[in-house]
């Protein structure tokens, strides 16, 4: 074995500033730059942990959070909002953030919202209220996927009628690949 084997290699980050604590940065998207972390990446990633940790529903939130919870693109939000879902209220505030809110997946890839949404679908907790939201979601956002369909007429009671409410849309909406 030769001594080159046995080195290890390290590095040391030098940062000036207030220490932050990032538990993990999961998924970095478009924000990162020829490899390096852009800061709005970090300070939207520590923002996003602190809006999750005091999250206590719809109501409480303001609207500036729900635009920036929208707009994000962060997949750490994606557990809230299907908290969110099961959230109900009749005055206009609510809806209207409610609405921002679920904008969210119009903001992501196609893919990636596909595969949020129709996982969800898939998933044994699914509820009646997050059915109702990820159908709307799939039809005004037309992200009809004949192969996520087909994985949901597989599914529960509640998937397959997912399925049959994606494939009951107008023709307008079918789109091929």
């Amino acid at each position: 074995m030769s001594s080159r084997a046995k080195v290890r290699r390290s590095f040391m980050i030098t940062a000036i500033g207030t220490p932050v604590l990032l538990n993990e940065i999961k998924h970095i998207q478009a924000e990162a730059v020829g490899g390096d972390i852009d800061g709005s990446v970090i300070k939207n990633k520590v923002k996003a942990s602190l809006i999750i940790e005091r999250y206590t529903g719809i109501y409480t939130m303001d609207n500036a959070t729900a635009e920036f919870i929208a707009t994000s693109r962060l997949t750490e939000f994606v557990p809230l909002l299907f908290k969110a879902m099961n959230e109900t209220g009749e005055d206009q505030e609510f809806k209207d953030r409610q609405a921002t809110l679920f904008r969210y997946f119009d903001f992501l890839d196609k893919d990636q919202a596909i595969a949020i949404l129709y996982g969800q679908l898939l998933s044994d907790d699914l509820t009646g209220a997050q059915f109702k939201i990820i159908c709307k979601a799939i039809s005004s956002s037309n992200l009809i996927d004949y192969d996520q369909v087909a994985k949901l007429l597989a599914g529960s009671l509640l998937a397959k009628k997912a399925a049959l409410k994606v494939l009951s849309l107008d023709k307008d909406w079918y789109g091929i690949g």
